[in-house]
Formats: C-alpha cells, structure tokens, sequence
C-alpha cells in the first residue's frame, strides 16, 4: 500500500465551502474523504479503483519550463476557488479553453453545464479579443480550444477563430457535437478559411441506441456526416466519447477501431468519463462512476491487446 495519507481541500458538494480533506487507501481503491461544519460529511468519494500504485504513478507532478510566469491569481485566493496558472502550481498550461456562447442546440441529459437554446448573451467580440489577449499573457500560445454551450451557434465563429491567430494562437481547436459541420458545408469551409486547426467532436458511439440514451435523440447519421466533411475539408478530428455506465463501456474498442480506419482525418479518440454536474438530476454513488484504471482496462481487452494499459502514462 502507499503511505501516510494525503491532506488535501475540497469543496462541500452543496454550499460549495471550502473544506480539508484527505486521499485514503482503502480496498486497494482510493478515496476522498472531506466534511462539511454546516452539511457534514457527504461519504467517501472513490477517485480511483484497485489500483492505488497506479494512482501514485497518475499523480506525479509535471515542473512548469518557465518558472518565472505571473501567477493569474494570488496565493491565497488559489485552490480550489480558482483554477490556472498560480503561484501553488508549477504545470504550464496544456490548453486553454475559452467559452464563447452558453447556448446549446440541444438539451443532452448529461450536460455538465445544463446548457441550453435559451442561454444568456453572448459575449461581443471586443470581449473575445480581451480573453484571448489574457490567455496570451499568462500562458503563451497554448492551444486553444472555443467551446461553450455549442459555440457553433454563433455566426461569427470564424471572426473568433481569425482573432485568435491574429492574436498569436497557433492550434485553434473548436469543441463541437458537429450537427452543423454536418447540415452546414459553408459554415465548415468558412471556419477552416479562417484559420481552425481541428474539431473536437463529441461521438458518443457507434449505434444510435447510445445517443438515444445520452443525448436524448438519434444522431449517429450526423456523427458520420460530420466525419466525412471534416475528411473534405482536410481538417483533423478528435472523436470525443462521454462514457456513461451501462450505457457505453463496451463501446471503447469498436470506436478506437472507427478511428483507425478515418487515419489521419481522426487524430485519436478522447475518452471522458460522465461529470455529475449540470443536468445530472442526482449526487452520484461511487458505483456510477467510469474511473481512468476501468477505461484503461477497457481500452486493452475491447483492443485485444493492442493497446495495452503499460503504453499509458501522463506527461511529466
């Protein structure tokens, strides 16, 4: 087993006031433990499951190059109100992500952010250009992915995309479900013209039973549509399953298979794990959760072994 206990902060679930906490190994699984003076102590959170040498491994720390970057925010308003480069942390940012709509042309039962068509205003251009100048100046020219809601809903994504290599960004990726990609050839070729690198799709699954069940419609006929103009554009894909349990765990395999045979359109498969945030109606148990070991796992047995959990590491 590891040794002592990790002491950690956390956020109580309901009033979001920061809390200590602490990592344990219990079960060969580890766990969060934490508690609330006002909402007590809402039970041990399994972070990661019969494996804890590998949660070690996982947890490593990755040194930031340039150790003389500003912090964006000051020491004591850091973790966990805060998130980014500050002064308690030495890793440089791997991508940044900019919101530019909170609207969503769908109501996914699954949104983390609960997004929907009716969401607040999008921010002017002018704001975009601030954001954009700020990430600039405390992350360098990161990559740098447009998100949302469905940032697709917005005309003017490629004025967004052009302001970002204006500004100095040079791998512009936009976070997508792709119905547009598939229902709009000019918005997809305008996009590209202004200067986006790739798309970071979401594709749940190979058969429609799956979108059913997580998005609330049949999609797949889209998914695939997407796919193939990307394939004419000659702009590269990320394929980006949300895996919910009992709905598409054995899906893993099949669609790193899809992947490889849309080489080198599809740059690779992002698998992500449900977030219990947003539209999920439930504080979740530790059954419902899908942990990194069980995809790693899932990923050599639905391969067969050919991508195996030893050719899996974090950076650093």
């Amino acid at each position: 087993m590891p040794g002592t206990p990790a002491q950690t902060e956390s956020l109580c679930p309901h009033c979001l006031r920061r809390v200590p906490a602490r990592r344990i190994v219990a079960e060969n699984s580890v766990y969060l433990e934490k508690s609330c003076p006002e909402h007590g102590d809402p039970g041990r959170v399994l972070l990661w499951k019969n494996s804890p040498w590998a949660y070690e491994e996982w947890c490593r720390p990755r040194v930031r190059e340039d150790t003389n970057q500003n912090p964006v925010y000051p020491k004591d308003t850091g973790c966990p109100d805060y998130c980014g480069i500050c002064a308690n942390h030495q890793q440089a940012t791997c991508s940044a992500i900019l919101e530019v709509t909170d609207r969503c042309n769908m109501r996914c039962p699954v949104c983390f952010a609960g997004s929907k068509p009716e969401g607040g205003a999008d921010p002017k251009l002018s704001r975009i250009e601030q954001m954009l100048h700020t990430i600039l100046s405390s992350a360098g020219s990161c990559p740098i992915q447009l998100s949302g809601g469905e940032p697709t809903l917005r005309d003017d994504l490629p004025q967004i995309v052009a302001l970002a290599r204006k500004a100095g960004f040079d791998h512009i990726q936009v976070n997508t479900n792709g119905i547009r990609l598939a229902l709009d050839s000019d918005y997809g070729q305008a996009l590209k013209d202004a200067g986006t690198t790739d798309f970071f799709l979401q594709f749940d699954g190979l058969d429609d039973s799956v979108h059913l069940r997580i998005r609330g419609t049949g999609l797949l006929g889209l998914k695939l549509k997407a796919v193939e103009r990307c394939a004419e554009l000659k702009l590269g894909v990320i394929l980006v399953p949300t895996l919910v349990r009992d709905v598409n765990e054995n899906q893993v395999g099949p669609l790193i298979q899809f992947a490889k045979k849309w080489i080198p359109i599809v740059k690779g498969v992002h698998f992500q794990p449900m977030t219990f945030l947003g539209r999920y109606p439930a504080f979740p148990r530790n059954d419902d959760r899908i942990l990194i070991p069980e995809i790693l796992r899932a990923i050599e047995e639905q391969t067969g072994g050919e991508v195996r959990v030893e050719n899996m590491l974090p950076a650093g």
